[in-house]
């Protein structure tokens, strides 16, 4: 279960490279700050709810149902943990900052970059694993991140927000596609796959674009690094260390450990933007650990085989 270096730089490469071609677009203005928001509206309230719905249109046989169940759970376990670490390592953060290092540290790109990482190291059943480990985290950023970025705002309406948008809707309306074996028409299915997978490249350029939002010397502050140490080493290590001691089965374990290893979510910046939380510092977290994560995830993987090996699974 071994991922080369090259394998996952494959995988990074082109995330942060349209990252720098949104910086450089931005830039030479082919696009402006009023476009940008208008593109971070329009992933965040429609090519994303496009991308969970048809996310849900899959096939799950009765022998893989007890696997996706394992790793839904899973999945709520960390997102769960992952919130309540963060609410304790930045609660003396600045107030401006504290929401939007709560929403990155919690929310990795477990989907952009996950699947093609646990696809390397699972190749029949990787993309499954995917959509299980993702169904928790599609509804949760949508409920808890979107609370979490409204939470204390005047006037906010942090809890109808939370529950009332379309990434919500979307999820729940998947939902009951799946449970009831509903299945799209394969035009309006091909539709809602090619918009959703929009998502993916007008994220990372809209994310280059915020960058140019502050100056350049904002990437190198001391407090994106301990971010970036927390999200990138201290969550899987210790997802590692608590399956280890727990002996959870050995699949689950490097499932858990991948996802927990991925960089901050871009959409931590198109959601801090949207809801008027600190954009740039979303931004550069996003940046940063996608830049760092090129050694981090093979990193965390060689040790995840060392732990195996040295318990013998």
């Amino acid at each position: 279960m071994t991922v080369s270096i090259s394998s996952v730089v494959n995988v990074i490469l082109p995330l942060f490279l349209i990252l720098l071609l949104g910086t450089f677009i931005r830039k030479i203005g082919v696009i402006d700050w009023q476009t940008t928001k208008k593109l971070s509206s329009f992933v965040v309230n429609i090519t994303h709810p496009f991308l969970i719905i048809a996310s849900f249109q899959t096939e799950v046989t009765s022998d893989k149902l007890l696997i996706a169940l394992e790793i839904i759970a899973a999945s709520i376990v960390l997102h769960v943990s992952f919130s309540i670490l963060a609410r304790f390592l930045f609660k003396n953060s600045e107030k401006a900052d504290r929401a939007t290092l709560e929403f990155g540290l919690i929310f990795g790109n477990c989907g952009f970059l996950g699947f093609p990482v646990l696809m390397a190291v699972f190749p029949t059943n990787g993309l499954f694993y995917g959509a299980a480990f993702t169904l928790v985290f599609n509804i949760y950023i949508r409920i808890y991140g979107v609370y979490l970025l409204n939470k204390g705002k005047k006037d906010s309406n942090a809890l109808r927000k939370a529950f009332v948008n379309p990434g919500t809707i979307a999820s729940f309306i998947g939902i009951i596609m799946f449970v009831c074996s509903i299945k799209l028409p394969a035009a309006l299915f091909n539709t809602f796959t090619t918009v959703g997978d929009l998502t993916f490249p007008l994220s990372m350029l809209v994310v280059g674009s915020l960058l140019c939002n502050q100056p350049f010397r904002n990437l190198f502050r001391r407090k994106i690094y301990i971010f970036s140490f927390a999200r990138l080493l201290l969550l899987p290590v210790l997802v590692l260390t608590i399956c280890s001691v727990l002996f959870v089965d050995k699949g689950l374990t490097y499932v858990c450990v991948i996802m927990a290893s991925m960089p901050t979510a871009a959409n931590t910046a198109l959601f801090s933007e949207l809801y008027k939380s600190n954009s740039p510092l979303a931004a550069s977290c996003v940046g940063i650990t996608s830049l760092l994560s090129v050694v981090t995830i093979p990193a965390m993987l060689a040790l995840t085989d060392l732990m195996m090996n040295l318990l013998g699974r």
